[in-house]
């Protein structure tokens, strides 16, 4: 049998969701490594249901790892000693170097979910959806001291919808993903890894996101905006006359020709106008920055504002 070192995120739905699909794999799992606390943030964040991997693994009497350092010298030396085959990473926010990466027998491989080369570093999903990709997906590839720059070894494409926020096109990635673990243990098995170089064009990479990330401007798009809030409900937001508002909804509205953009031009019980560069966005529901979910209506009529007034963040 098999036996695999899995790493990952504890704190991550993408992490649990393949580690259960390795225990159900039929390989042993040597040990699980998981990120430091403060490193786990995510844009898949949330509790798993029976408990995160490492509280899993300890059930089982697997060994936990929660190393600063996943290259210090007294970890890879750990590593080593247990002889895994391979190494599943699956969420894992740190980068692996040459030293660590050299003790699997077979390989180090790493689920990323996104179509490599499109998409390396951080939140592929959030920033696939962003940007209007028609397909998004996952990637297993081998991994290198480079940043998910590594071998293909499986992939898998998922359509991304309209209606897709993060979560639920994760949901998807995951729930394609899940047999490409039987494969991917199969393959270590009989020590034949499929391998092919990532192509050299339509490479991309991200890193982190910032608040300007989720900062709508009205002379942005009207799809745009739709497409940002629908990713991340209630993220997103506006600062309109100093009062921080977040976004809950948000839908292509009616055009108002000769309106300038961030002019309010609805003020509906259902449904609050705003209009953008090329339309006009429609917004039922928002959030205070203390917390207060009311509607747009309600939030705006607090403010004092009545139709026909300009918003700021142009």
């Amino acid at each position: 049998m098999v036996r695999a070192v899995f790493f990952g995120s504890s704190d991550s739905v993408f992490s649990n969701r393949l580690f259960s699909a390795l225990i159900e794999g039929g390989c042993a799992v040597a040990a699980v490594v998981d990120v430091p606390p403060a490193r786990r943030a995510s844009t898949n964040s949330a509790r798993q249901e029976g408990g995160s991997f490492v509280e899993i693994a300890r059930k089982m009497g697997i060994p936990c790892f929660e190393p600063a350092s996943p290259n210090a010298a007294e970890f890879v030396r750990e590593i080593r000693a247990l002889e895994p085959d391979f190494f599943m990473a699956v969420g894992y926010m740190l980068l692996l170097k040459s030293d660590v990466l050299a003790v699997p027998r077979v390989i180090a491989s790493n689920f990323h979910a996104s179509l490599l080369p499109a998409y390396r570093g951080k939140h592929p999903v959030f920033r696939a959806l962003r940007n209007g990709e028609p397909f998004s997906g996952l990637t297993i590839h081998e991994m290198s001291p480079g940043l998910d720059t590594g071998d293909i070894i499986f992939q898998v494409r998922v359509p991304t919808k309209e209606t897709d926020s993060v979560s639920s096109l994760y949901e998807r990635i995951m729930t394609a993903s899940v047999p490409l673990v039987s494969d991917l243990i199969a393959a270590v098995a009989r020590g034949a890894v499929p391998r092919s170089p990532q192509p050299a064009g339509g490479a991309s990479y991200f890193g982190a996101t910032s608040e300007d990330d989720f900062r709508i401007s009205w002379s942005m798009e009207t799809a745009r905006i739709a497409r940002w809030v629908t990713a991340t409900p209630g993220q997103c937001f506006a600062d309109v006359r100093g009062q921080r508002l977040f976004i809950l909804d948000a839908q292509g509205a009616e055009r108002t020709p000769g309106v300038p953009a961030g002019t309010l031009t609805a003020l509906d019980p259902e449904l609050c106008r705003i209009a953008c560069s090329d339309g006009s966005v429609g917004i039922r529901r928002v959030r205070s920055a203390e917390g207060r979910e009311m509607s747009a209506r309600e939030a705006l009529l607090g403010l004092g504002l009545v139709e026909g007034a300009v918003l700021g963040g142009q």
